[in-house]
């Protein structure tokens, strides 16, 4: 039986064809008698994972030719301002990445970028706003575990802080400052991960697809305490992209949590630590408290079975989820991604020693 098997692996498809049929009919069919299946799924998910890690591979790499074009174009001592410009034309261009493979990979737009009403994803409007308020309170509640990692780097000699833009008190660079971190890196990620890589590799299982998206997009961080971040809100926003059947909610959380780290930001540089610390503790405990009487209420009025009501189908697939996702360990495209993620995190604990 396994000299069977790895005939099937090297040989071509008509050839591989005949080679089953010939397994099939000298074994016993309860042996395994789904075994082709399940060679063609984890196939299949191997190369959209490859597919994905490519498309995010990509993106990076047009982000790194754009900031080498910038650092040779843009004037020694040019102003802070003018330095955020080019950063939002530049990370506009990322999108040019998934957006081309959209357009040309021969599959329905609506696929990758879908914009459905909620009644179309069996949702009413109470639906979504439970969503949306208890969608924030998972977002704060996904930085415990970043403190903690913040928390350990610091006691093997790191600085434990993520790298910050750098900021000034020049009004026009403030406004690129906020326009950069609130409403462009959001739009563009969201049409990216949320799009484009759950897109390809939705067609595997609703699950694996919204994994394997968010720890792509946790690698594309680049840095430990961002990777975790990533990967939990990745997680968070793959499930609202699957189960609304809509990006929007996806790109409206995003911004919501990027904008409050740059009015954070902000608040600190124009009135100082102190007030920064008071409005970020202020809406902390808003979102919190917000979220929790959402789920009461909810639970009150619509009962237990209102939760159900949420839960995306199980996926009926041959293969488990592991076996899926081995693409991203045996896959060119999946293990260069791992090596960006681990080298960038890397390089990033050096610099902040």
């Amino acid at each position: 039986m396994w000299y069977t098997k790895i005939k099937l692996r090297l040989c071509g498809g008509a050839e591989r064809n005949q080679i089953f049929m010939d397994y099939r009919y000298q074994m016993p069919v309860q042996n395994d008698p789904r075994w082709m299946l399940v060679w063609q799924e984890r196939r299949g998910a191997g190369r959209a994972v490859n597919t994905a890690s490519w498309l995010t591979l990509g993106s990076i790499s047009v982000t790194a030719v754009v900031q080498v074009l910038l650092a040779f174009s843009l004037p020694a001592g040019a102003s802070m301002s003018l330095q955020y410009l080019g950063d939002c034309v530049g990370y506009l261009l990322l999108a040019l990445v998934p957006i081309l493979y959209v357009c040309f990979c021969g599959r329905p737009t609506e696929e990758f970028l879908p914009f459905r009403r909620p009644a179309q994803a069996g949702l009413s409007g109470r639906d979504m706003l439970f969503l949306y308020v208890f969608g924030m309170g998972l977002m704060l509640a996904c930085n415990l575990p970043v403190s903690l990692v913040e928390a350990l780097e610091q006691v093997f000699g790191f600085s434990g802080e993520i790298p910050n833009m750098p900021l000034d008190h020049t009004a026009f660079t403030q406004v690129l400052y906020f326009l950069y971190g609130t409403l462009i890196p959001p739009l563009v990620e969201e049409v990216l991960f949320r799009g484009a890589v759950l897109g390809c590799l939705r067609r595997w299982g609703n699950w694996f697809a919204i994994v394997v998206s968010a720890l792509l997009f946790g690698l594309y961080h680049g840095n430990v305490a961002q990777f975790v971040f990533a990967v939990l809100i990745g997680i968070l926003f793959g499930y609202l992209r699957v189960r609304t059947e809509s990006i929007l909610p996806c790109i409206v959380l995003h911004m919501f949590n990027n904008g409050m780290a740059s009015v954070g930001a902000l608040l600190q540089e124009n009135m100082g630590q102190t007030v920064q610390q008071q409005f970020t503790i202020a809406y902390f405990v808003i979102c919190f408290v917000a979220a929790v009487a959402a789920v009461v209420v909810r639970l009150a009025v619509e009962g237990k079975g209102s939760m159900k009501k949420l839960r995306i189908p199980a996926d009926r697939m041959l293969t488990s989820q592991w076996q899926r996702m081995r693409g991203m360990v045996t896959t060119a495209g999946g293990l260069l991604m791992l090596l960006y993620g681990v080298g960038s995190s890397i390089y990033v604990l050096m610099q902040s020693r």
